[in-house]
């Protein structure tokens, strides 16, 4: 059975979550993860659900380039390419980077 987004921990429970990967990820919206900062490190249960998200993406690394496409509309050219970038937007959003990351060119 193929992946889908809906294995991702409270994707099925939270509007919001699959809402930030569905807008987050948008080609003209990507390399804007700074104005999201402050949003997935409030506090709140979105956000602990949105790091829960993100931690199992990259420990599980399920998705495909094709399939992520299909869930936020952007183009990896591979899967290391795909993961490369969602760990630096994890550093970025909890661990020591200090510029958001930019997406590769599509």
């Amino acid at each position: 059975m193929r992946w889908t987004a809906w294995r991702i921990p409270g994707w099925k429970d939270d509007e919001r979550l699959r809402d930030f990967y569905q807008w987050a990820f948008l080609p003209d919206l990507i390399d804007d993860m700074a104005g999201r900062k402050a949003y997935v490190n409030d506090g709140s249960e979105h956000a602990q659900r949105l790091r829960t998200s993100l931690e199992y993406l990259l420990e599980q690394q399920p998705a495909d380039a094709d399939t992520w496409y299909s869930i936020t509309g952007y183009s990896f050219s591979s899967e290391g390419e795909l993961y490369g970038y969602l760990l630096e937007v994890y550093d970025y959003f909890y661990g020591t980077r200090a510029e958001p990351p930019f997406a590769p060119a599509p």
